[in-house]
């Protein structure tokens, strides 16, 4: 099959290269192979009107599907020129067949990331395909950046073609036939930022606009606030972006930590804000998302070294959505709860953890708790074993019943720089009253193989899947 083919490829291509002296002067990295089948029952709209308080929706058989990925991540220098560097990270992927077609499969290669750099002094210049992560999102961008650092302070300004969020694609492709409101071209993104401190305060302000590529029209423009510092009392940290094309707040939050009774307890607070998001250049911006405002309070508390206990609970109020309400208000609270547990003793390669979280609000409820148990010992290999359960009712319901799942993992190295994984995991529920199989049921099943390049064997990265 074209799948194992590419992960025959790349694994021996790795393998064969990585032991060279010159490599490992001048580039490290790794490169990986992924391979996941997925088993599921897809569901499929019916004509309204729908019987009861059933929903518009029924479960066909279940199918199975299969993909392969295959991943590179490489930084090299050593081009002759002091402080250049270059970046790559790129993707592969393949359909390995099923009954129905995994997300993005059909797309056979990404560049996720591809740029150089050029570091003198206080100055960096990158140009490629990049990405700036920020207040503002993960915005990526095929273009260049240039920075200016001097000691707390930073500015920094970078613009090009910009890409659909989480996609690595220019918005018009990679939208194309998924919503006919997308416009039939590029934008064009261009933003900078400065940081720096005011007293013990430190502080980034970014400001970031996007046009469509013939100037035509605003895609987007956005600006944010970031803050942090520390004070006798505790800790503190902020945000705050405003959104200029609608003409209003995002998101937004204030948090104060501070550490009790020692080192034993630490509390915090955390005031929140947050509205979604929608460039200018789709239709749903036009439905007017609600923002709602949340305050949580936290609490953690380790009573002895290898033990660590969290609980948090937050409540959480909707604006106004407009929605004619003929018999009665419509209720905007909603409120949660959770509970965590970890225990890791520094002397023994067994890890352990347990977390319960609740929530109920308007229109859904969830009730869900979850615990894993790892072995991790100093040679490098690792087992996992987890189980799960939830409920959730109204919206994605399971109605009476609860989804119980349970997964394995793990991985070791066979080499210092060869390194294999894998795992299984299983989620059933059947509908109360039935014994007709549900459409939460899945089961999944991966493995992976990677192989550090150049000298460093312990590099490591996150990367993998489909």
């Amino acid at each position: 099959m074209p799948g194992c083919r590419w992960i025959a490829l790349v694994v021996g291509v790795a393998i064969t290269a990585v032991p060279t002296d010159v490599v490992g002067q001048q580039a490290r990295g790794w490169v990986g192979s992924t391979a996941q089948v997925i088993g599921m029952r897809p569901v499929e709209a019916v004509t309204p009107p729908c019987p009861g308080d059933t929903g518009c929706y029924v479960a066909l058989d279940p199918e199975v599907a299969a993909m392969a990925s295959q991943d590179l991540f490489l930084s090299a220098w050593g081009f002759g020129l002091q402080g250049l560097s270059a970046t790559v990270q790129l993707r592969a992927r393949q359909d390995l067949g099923g009954g129905f077609r995994w997300p993005r499969t059909d797309d056979g290669f990404d560049a996720m990331l591809a740029y150089a750099t050029w570091v003198r002094d206080s100055f960096t210049v990158r140009g490629g395909r990049q990405e700036v992560p920020s207040g503002l999102g993960f915005p990526s961008f095929d273009g260049g950046l240039a920075r200016w650092s001097s000691g707390t302070m930073r500015v920094e300004v970078y613009g090009g073609r910009s890409l659909a969020r989480g996609l690595r694609e220019p918005a018009d492709e990679a939208l194309r036939g998924l919503d006919d409101f997308v416009p039939d071209q590029s934008s064009i993104l261009f933003g900078g930022s400065v940081r720096g401190r005011i007293g013990g305060t430190a502080v980034t302000g970014r400001y970031q606009r996007e046009l469509l590529s013939d100037r035509s029209g605003l895609a987007s423009e956005r600006a944010s606030v970031d803050a942090s510092g520390s004070v006798s009392w505790g800790a503190y940290r902020a945000a705050l972006d405003y959104d200029f094309g609608r003409g209003v707040l995002g998101k937004g939050h204030l948090t104060f930590s501070r550490a009790l009774s020692g080192a034993s307890w630490l509390g915090e607070l955390s005031l929140v804000r947050y509205m979604p998001y929608f460039s200018l250049s789709t239709i749903w911006g036009f439905f007017e998302p609600v923002a709602y405002h949340e305050g949580v309070a936290r609490v953690g508390w380790t009573p002895a070294a290898a033990w660590t206990v969290r609980a948090s609970a937050g409540i959480r109020r909707y604006g106004d959505a407009g929605t004619a309400v003929v018999l009665r208000p419509l209720d905007r609270t909603g409120r949660r709860a959770g509970l965590e547990v970890r225990w890791h003793a520094a002397d023994q390669p067994w890890t352990a953890g347990a977390r319960y979280d609740l929530e109920w609000g308007p229109g859904g409820y969830l009730s869900a708790v979850q615990g894993h148990l790892a072995w991790m010992p100093a040679t490098g290999t690792h087992v996992t074993v987890s189980a799960r359960s939830f409920q959730q009712i109204e919206q994605y319901r399971l109605g009476d019943g609860r989804a119980l799942g349970a997964g394995l993992s793990g991985g070791t190295p066979l080499t210092p720089r060869l390194s294999v994984s894998g795992g299984a995991s299983v989620l059933r529920h059947r509908t109360e009253g039935t014994r007709a199989s549900s459409p939460w049921n899945q089961a999944r099943a991966w493995t992976s193989v990677r192989v550090a390049l150049g000298s460093d064997p312990g590099l490591s990265a996150v990367g993998g899947g489909s």
